[in-house]
C-alpha cells in the first residue's frame, strides 16, 4: 500500500513529467497563405488527374508530382514545374523499352538535377485499369530535360514483397525498401542491389513486425508503404504511422539506429525532413459513421518531431483539407490544392508561412 509520503512523491513526479512535456512542445502555430498561383491547362490536368499524390521539391524550388496515365490508376510519369506554374517538364516511362504501359513505384531526386525512377511492368490490369499483376522492375535515370540516360533491370523477387521506395547508395548500389504483410502486422524489408541489378543482400528492419494501421483502411497509402528519404548524409526509412519506428541507414545501406516517435499512433502522409526535424501531414480521425454533416472546415495538423529525441516539438495547422504538402523549407510550406475562397474552386499552388516561427535546419530533398 502506498504511504501518503510516497503518494506525494508520485504526484510531484507526474506533475514534473507533464510540465517538462509541456515545455518541450512549443504549441500550435497557424499557417498563413502568402501567395496563390493557379494551375492552368495541361499542367493542371497532369497534376490533379487521379487526385493528388505525394510530391517533392528540389533545392532550386521545382515541384515534382507523379501523374496518372489517363483513365487508369497507374502512374506513368513525373512532372516538374516551378512555383509560378509557368512551364513544366515530363519524365515519362512510356518511352522506356520494356516499361511502356507500366507504372511508377517511386522516384528520387539527385543533387545534380537528375531523376531516378523505380518502375514496374504491368502484366494485367483490372476492369477499372488498376494494376493487379506485375512483371519486371526497372531503375530508370533521366537527365534534367527528361531524357532517359540509363535503364537497368533489377532482379527483384516480389513473390512475397511489395517494393515501395528507392534510393541510390554510395558506390553505385541501389536500395529498394518495401513491405510484407503478416496478419495485422507489417514487416519492412530492405534490398540492396549491385549496379548491374543483381541482388546483393536482403534484411528485415523489424523482424517481429509492427501493427499495420489503426483501421483496415487509411487516408493514404503511405500508412502501409515505407519510403526512403535521404537527408543529413543518411537514409531514413519510414511509413505513415508513428507506431512504426524510423529506421536510419548509412549511405552504404547499413542500419545505424531506430527512432521511436512520440506520441505513437498518428497516421500521416508527405513526410519531409528538414535538418534534424521531421514534418508531415497528419490524418484526421475517420468520418462520423452516423453521417453527420460538418458545418465548418476540419483542421489539418502538421506536427514537427525532433529526430534526436523522437518527441513532438511544434505543430502547424490550417483548414484546407484538399491540399497536399509539396515542399518544406525552414521558412515556408508549399501545398497544391483547391482555393476554397473562390467559386468555382481553382487548383492552385499555395505558399504558406508561420509568422514568427521557422523550422531548424536546411531543406532536404524528400517526400
Amino acid at each position: 500500500m502506498l504511504t501518503l509520503h510516497a503518494m506525494r512523491r508520485s504526484s510531484v513526479a507526474i506533475f514534473l513529467a507533464v510540465l517538462l512535456a509541456a515545455l518541450a512542445f512549443g504549441g500550435d502555430i497557424q499557417l498563413t497563405v502568402t501567395k496563390k498561383t493557379p494551375l492552368k491547362g495541361e499542367l493542371e490536368d497532369l497534376v490533379i488527374f487521379g487526385l493528388l499524390k505525394e510530391m517533392s521539391c528540389d533545392s532550386n524550388g521545382y515541384i515534382f508530382s507523379p501523374t496518372n496515365r489517363k483513365y487508369g490508376s497507374a502512374i506513368n510519369a513525373i512532372v516538374r514545374f516551378p512555383h509560378d506554374a509557368s512551364s513544366f517538364t515530363t519524365f515519362s516511362i512510356d518511352s522506356a523499352d520494356g516499361v511502356d504501359g507500366g507504372t511508377v513505384t517511386d522516384f528520387e531526386l539527385e543533387s545534380n538535377g537528375e531523376l531516378v525512377v523505380l518502375a514496374r511492368q504491368v502484366l494485367k490490369y483490372s476492369n477499372l485499369e488498376v494494376p493487379i499483376e506485375f512483371g519486371k522492375s526497372f531503375l530508370i535515370q533521366y537527365d534534367r530535360n527528361g531524357k532517359i540516360l540509363t535503364r537497368r533491370a533489377l532482379n527483384l523477387d516480389t513473390s512475397n514483397f511489395s517494393p515501395t521506395g528507392v534510393a541510390l547508395l554510395q558506390g553505385g548500389d541501389i536500395l529498394v525498401v518495401g513491405r510484407r504483410l503478416e496478419e495485422d502486422k507489417t514487416l519492412l524489408l530492405a534490398d540492396i542491389y549491385l549496379s548491374n541489378g543483381t541482388l546483393k543482400t536482403r534484411f528485415t528492419l523489424n523482424p517481429d513486425g509492427t501493427k499495420t494501421s489503426k483501421e483496415r483502411t487509411a487516408a493514404s497509402g503511405r500508412v502501409f508503404a515505407p519510403a526512403a528519404i535521404k537527408a543529413n548524409g543518411q537514409i531514413y526509412v519510414l511509413r505513415g504511422t508513428t507506431t512504426e519506428p524510423v529506421y536510419v541507414l548509412s549511405m552504404t545501406g547499413q542500419l545505424l539506429k531506430t527512432i521511436q516517435l512520440n506520441p505513437v499512433d498518428i497516421e500521416f502522409d508527405s513526410p519531409k525532413i528538414i535538418g534534424s526535424e521531421l514534418l508531415f501531414r497528419a490524418h484526421n480521425p475517420a468520418p462520423d459513421p452516423s453521417g453527420a454533416v460538418r458545418t465548418k472546415p476540419q483542421r489539418v495538423d502538421l506536427p514537427i518531431f525532433d529526430l534526436d529525441t523522437g518527441k513532438i516539438v511544434d505543430r502547424y495547422f490550417w483548414y484546407n483539407e484538399s491540399a497536399g504538402l509539396a515542399c518544406a523549407t525552414t521558412q515556408s510550406l508549399t501545398f497544391i490544392g483547391q482555393d476554397t475562397s473562390s467559386w468555382p474552386f481553382q487548383w492552385v499552388v499555395l505558399e504558406t508561412k508561420a509568422t514568427g516561427h521557422s523550422i531548424k535546419g536546411n531543406l532536404a530533398i524528400a517526400r
